[in-house]
Order: C-alpha cells, then structure tokens, then sequence
C-alpha cells in the first residue's frame, strides 16, 4: 500500500470511529487532516479532526502525531479533553 492509500484508509478508520465515539447523527460531517507545524514549540505533524452537524456545535481536536498513527485511544482521549500524545 502506498503511503497517500494509507493515510486516506487511515482517515476513512479515523472517520468512522469519530462517529461511533460521538453517535454523531447522519448530518454530521466529519473532516481528517493531517498538518505540518513549521513554528516554533509546534509539533512537525498533528492530525486534526473537526466535527460539524446541525443539531450540535462544531468540535475540533488536534492530536500530535501522523494520521496513520492515531489509535482508537488517542481518538477518545482528545474527544474526551485529555491530550493524546
């Protein structure tokens, strides 16, 4: 599998277990990024995961590493407030 292939499976499994975690309804949409951080004190590279749904504010959580290496843990603890490192 090529990197770009892994990190878009990567992003589909980050995708929808954010929807099972949240019990997100089917209006939510649900985004994966992955950043780079070139400032200083900044990560070099976190992924991002924001949540938008009509019946609910938006919610965002970065958590510190690669797309391909976020686990299900490190997704529940972001949503959850505690860091995800």
């Amino acid at each position: 599998m090529t990197d770009d292939a892994h990190r878009r499976e990567a992003r589909r499994r980050i995708k929808a277990r954010t929807v099972e975690l949240l019990a997100l309804p089917d209006d939510a949409v649900v985004m994966v990024s992955e950043l780079q951080c070139t400032e200083p004190g900044c990560p070099p590279v976190e992924t991002v995961v924001a949540v938008l749904a009509q019946s609910s504010p938006r919610r965002q959580v970065k958590i510190h590493k690669p797309v391909g290496d976020v686990s299900d843990d490190d997704l529940a603890a972001a949503f959850a407030g505690r860091h995800a490192h």
